[in-house]
């Protein structure tokens, strides 16, 4: 696991310190969570995906009336070709 130190000025720590606090996180593991969605949303566009679309799925995990819709008939599959 790689190690990142980051120099901040008072008035930059101080308000993350307080950010941090407000979600009830050490200010690492807080840095560490916002460092990763950076990172998974500039890879998801690499891929193609939407600008936002990470917002609008994470809107979805407080639901919890939210529920797949359903996918219709299926049919099992019996053998996979080789072809």
């Amino acid at each position: 696991m790689s190690t990142l130190t980051i120099e901040l000025d008072p008035g930059l720590a101080h308000c993350l310190e307080d950010v941090a606090r407000r979600e009830k996180k050490p200010v690492s593991i807080w840095a560490r969570e916002r460092l990763a969605r950076a990172a998974l949303e500039e890879t998801s566009e690499q891929n193609g995906y939407p600008d936002g679309w990470l917002k609008l799925f994470g809107s979805l995990s407080d639901d919890l009336t939210f529920e797949a819709p359903t996918r219709g008939k299926s049919r099992p599959v019996t053998a996979l070709s080789l072809e």
